[in-house]
């Protein structure tokens, strides 16, 4: 059966209302144009912020948004949840001590109590008990090898990618061939590392904080948790291939480990 060009389009049009739709109905804010931090040691960035803040995440449990080209793009590195990010190895140590989701056992999400990030949109406040709840955000790969570039972020980390992409790779391609990522910068510094755990599953793995976000008054506040917004890998190989949102409450045991600890996966 054919159908009219302008068939076509009033589709195409519908379909991307239900789909912004569905999004900010899952508290899905879209990301400003990233600054550029300047390389922080401490647990926040000591540059200014120009206002980036980061997402919510989407709920859906397969992204469906076309890939868009990306100049300069080189293709997918080889889809293996073993494999850490471009240029490093997979964690060979041991998974988190026992005691690690034990001690979360009962407790309740801790959201941040001020909003104290530099331009007031993001938090510096760990939870004592070091529970998250759960989203992800950026560039990443689809099976087919191309790009998914993410509607609600440009692709472009605040921190920059801190030396773990070539330089001159465009953002799209970096986030995709680095993998294991998250935001939080705020709490955990530009170039952090953090071992991130799924008690339910006991899936765990290293990412590196790059990007600022999520927002912590609509976001993190209106969620009653903190939010680690995480790479789209990361969220898939933790959750066993789903994803969620901020208000979905699926939780994470946080801690901030040794720069030098390899990123990917953590195997027990």
């Amino acid at each position: 059966m054919s159908i009219s060009r302008s068939a076509v389009l009033v589709l195409l049009a519908g379909a991307l209302t239900l789909g912004l739709t569905a999004a900010c109905v899952a508290g899905r804010d879209p990301r400003p144009e990233a600054e550029t931090l300047a390389p922080a040691s401490s647990t926040s960035p000591t540059s200014s912020e120009s206002g980036a803040e980061g997402p919510t995440s989407s709920v859906s449990t397969s992204p469906t948004s076309s890939a868009a080209g990306t100049s300069g793009a080189d293709g997918p590195t080889t889809v293996d949840s073993t494999a850490g990010s471009t240029g490093s190895t997979a964690t060979a140590s041991t998974g988190p001590a026992s005691t690690i989701c034990d001690d979360v056992v009962g407790e309740s999400f801790i959201p941040p109590t001020k909003c104290d990030g530099p331009s007031g949109n993001t938090s510096s406040e760990v939870p004592p008990n070091g529970l998250f709840s759960t989203s992800w955000f950026g560039c990443y790969f689809e099976d087919d090898g191309s790009i998914h570039e993410d509607p609600f972020d440009n692709c472009e980390f605040a921190c920059g990618s801190q030396g773990l992409c070539p330089a001159g790779q465009d953002g799209p391609t970096c986030e995709a061939n680095l993998r294991w990522f998250a935001a939080d910068v705020d709490r955990y510094g530009c170039g952090g590392r953090i071992r991130v755990t799924n008690c339910d599953n006991g899936h765990a793995v290293v990412l590196v904080t790059l990007d600022r976000g999520p927002n912590c008054n609509s976001v993190e506040k209106a969620c009653d948790a903190p939010v680690l917004d995480m790479s789209h890998d990361a969220m898939v190989y933790l959750f066993d291939g789903a994803t969620y949102g901020g208000c979905e409450h699926q939780g994470v045991v946080v801690e901030q480990v040794d720069a030098a600890t390899p990123l990917g996966p953590v195997r027990g």
